[in-house]
């Protein structure tokens, strides 16, 4: 009887508060702040705080949360909304949300993690410039601004989705930690000086429009340690390319006989197929 007693205290409870208090996830808040349903892949902490149109309109409101995500009424980020907030620490860009602006977490040097939950139209010029404390970044994104991510000092992995379309100049200068870059085979533009000042890269993905250019923008030749070459056809190794005997070469399975038997390739520590890489498939498109 005791028991019943203090579960009908529970239920009141919850239903006092309101059901997210008596969850272990927090519930999302559209822009009148009622709660909405959750992605599967929605942060799960109770300290996240849902950022909407109301505090948005606000003049007089200050972001002062580590922890940030967004109503559902937020179908993109402004220019320069989050500029030089210093105590955001980690951010869910909603799956709603397919434009960050010029500038729009520009100098948020506190930024460790921004976790992207949908695909993402264009992250503009200077968005997360200067975000320092980045670490990893992994987005299904179509386009990547001017010196979207400069001065990212600590940023170590950069990874895109299949629908990336264009990484444009100086997106990624001065990354001198970036280690990883990994594109699908379908990315079709990339400007010189992407990766400008991006001296520590190990590894890194080939599409197949960059194949006679993109070892050429990659200035760490003696540091590398993996490259995927995501090609239709077989070809001959650039004159922008260095060898090194260190790194190992991934290539499609349909031409690794091919590229085995080239001299220039053979310079390569080793030659493995696609398929038996960590990433990618005998064809070069995301595992």
């Amino acid at each position: 009887m005791k028991k019943k007693l203090i579960y009908s205290a529970a239920a009141a409870l919850c239903l006092l508060l309101g059901f997210s208090s008596c969850n272990s996830k927090p519930a999302n808040q559209d822009a009148n702040g009622e709660a909405s349903t959750e992605q599967s892949n929605s942060p799960s902490k109770k300290d996240i705080f849902f950022y909407t149109n109301k505090h948005r309109a606000d003049a007089a409101f200050v972001l002062d949360k580590e922890k940030v995500g967004f109503g559902s009424q937020i179908l993109s980020i402004n220019e320069g909304e989050f500029k030089d907030n210093k105590i955001i620490k980690e951010v869910w860009i909603a799956p709603q949300i397919e434009h960050i602006a010029n500038k729009a977490f520009a100098g948020c040097t506190s930024l460790e993690k921004v976790h992207f939950q949908g695909e993402v139209k264009v992250i503009n010029d200077d968005a997360f410039e200067d975000c320092a404390a980045l670490k990893n970044l992994n987005v299904d994104v179509y386009t990547i601004g001017v010196n979207s991510f400069k001065g990212c000092t600590s940023l170590e992995t950069a990874r895109f989705g299949e629908h990336l379309w264009w990484i444009r100049v100086g997106a990624f200068y001065g990354c001198s930690k970036l280690r990883r870059i990994l594109m699908g085979i379908a990315a079709k533009k990339l400007d010189d000086g992407a990766f400008d000042g991006c001296t520590g890269v190990e590894e890194f993905s080939i599409p197949n429009d960059f194949k006679n250019r993109m070892f050429g923008l990659v200035p760490s030749a003696d540091k590398w340690k993996k490259i995927y070459l995501l090609s239709t056809e077989y070809y001959a190794m650039p004159k922008n390319c260095t060898p090194n005997s260190s790194c190992t070469l991934y290539v499609p399975d349909a031409f690794l006989s091919q590229f085995k038997a080239d001299p220039e390739w053979m310079k390569f520590g080793s030659i493995k197929p696609l398929s038996s890489s960590q990433y990618f498939t005998a064809k070069g498109f995301w595992k």
